[in-house]
């Protein structure tokens, strides 16, 4: 029987070993060759277009490298970015916190009650990540592997490594964008450290007393870089875009998201204070494709005044105003470069104005100078 004196020393011979290899032993987000990084943003590429690998091909940008690269390895495979990060998961650390949460889940059937929301959480005592993302039926709970239902249209995730001292913010933007746990793991040290993780876990919503149903928490990566975190309760009945990122970051947005099936769209909206277009063509290199082959969410901002790039769960359609939602946000001028090169068509606002129709010439003719079309 081994005794606590050599367990003790077992775990300072294994730290030792992950200092003298440069190995980081951390949980946290990981990158293309399946090291740590700070953050990254996946965006799979849809099925049927050229490079895309029949759905399975993925753009990737982080921390380090800020504009657009093709995987050489596609989405389904565990050694790379999203896998990778999902991966540490499935070692069932029993104490480690971990939360697997979406409205359409693997295993259950699709809630348009609670929060349209989906993401990844895995921390130890010291640091985490979180994964936002937009993939139905993601991700399993037993192994890691992709979903067929996410192939067809394209996809994106967002990871950010946090540490865990942060765990209790998440929970907090959880608890108002009413996410639904499918699979977790709340060891009795979170639970006690982090209560809010309770009420998350067991579904818990805002109490019937609450009269705030919108939260902004801005809380930095594991290397210190800020992330802006918003999330909305359904009571809020507005778009978390227009109505809460836009004011809350003095910005205009130009925003992708799911505006396909039945429901009806909120369209490009311009007022005298903030404007939000909605897309229609997405242009990345040497690749161009309808926003309808398009399940993600994402924004950027219109200036590099305000270098804002979001990535979230929930899209701008009236069905979506009586849901929880959220995004995270960063703000990067190489990384708004690359993103403000993505937007190629808008939807120009209903209007009149010809100041709508200017800045929609303008997405335009700055797209094609920055891609050098």
């Amino acid at each position: 029987m081994i005794g606590s004196y050599h367990i003790h020393e077992m775990l300072k011979w294994i730290l030792f070993l992950c200092f003298l290899v440069q190995i980081d032993c951390r949980i946290g987000c990981k990158g293309l060759t399946g090291s740590k990084v700070d953050w990254f943003i996946v965006y799979k590429l849809p099925a049927g277009e050229k490079n895309a690998n029949q759905g399975k091909a993925f753009l990737y940008v982080d921390s380090k490298n800020p504009q657009w690269a093709l995987s050489k390895k596609d989405i389904e495979d565990d050694s790379v970015a999203v896998g990778a990060t999902v991966k540490q998961i499935y070692k069932r650390e029993p104490t480690a916190f971990h939360l697997m949460y979406s409205d359409d889940g693997p295993n259950t059937k699709a809630d348009s009650y609670r929060g349209h929301s989906k993401g990844v959480l895995l921390f130890d005592s010291s640091t985490g990540f979180w994964l936002v993302h937009s993939a139905p039926n993601f991700p399993p709970t037993a192994s890691y592997a992709y979903p067929a239902s996410g192939v067809k249209f394209a996809q994106t995730f967002m990871c950010v490594s946090i540490n865990t001292n942060d765990l209790g913010n998440i929970g907090d933007q959880l608890r108002f964008i009413q996410a639904t746990p499918f699979d977790q793991n709340l060891p009795a040290k979170f639970a006690t450290r982090f209560p809010v993780l309770r009420n998350v876990v067991a579904k818990q919503s805002l109490p019937q007393s609450a009269t705030v149903f919108t939260s902004v928490k801005h809380m930095k990566t594991v290397d210190g870089v800020v992330i802006h975190s918003f999330a909305k309760h359904k009571k809020f009945q507005k778009d978390l875009w227009h109505d809460l990122v836009a004011p809350e970051m003095g910005t205009n947005l130009a925003v992708q998201s799911w505006l396909n099936g039945g429901a009806a769209d909120l369209h490009s909206v311009c007022t005298s204070q903030y404007s939000v277009y909605d897309m229609k063509t997405v242009t990345v290199p040497d690749l161009t494709f309808n926003s309808s082959k398009d399940h993600s969410k994402w924004a950027v901002s219109d200036t590099e005044r305000v270098p804002l790039v979001c990535v979230g769960d929930i899209n701008r359609q009236k069905s979506q105003l009586s849901r929880g939602g959220g995004t995270l946000c960063i703000q990067s001028v190489p990384l708004w470069k690359t993103y403000r090169s993505t937007v190629s068509v808008v939807e120009p606002c209903k209007t009149n104005g010809i100041d709508h129709w200017i800045y929609f010439l303008v997405i335009l003719v700055t797209s094609f100078f920055i891609l050098g079309i």
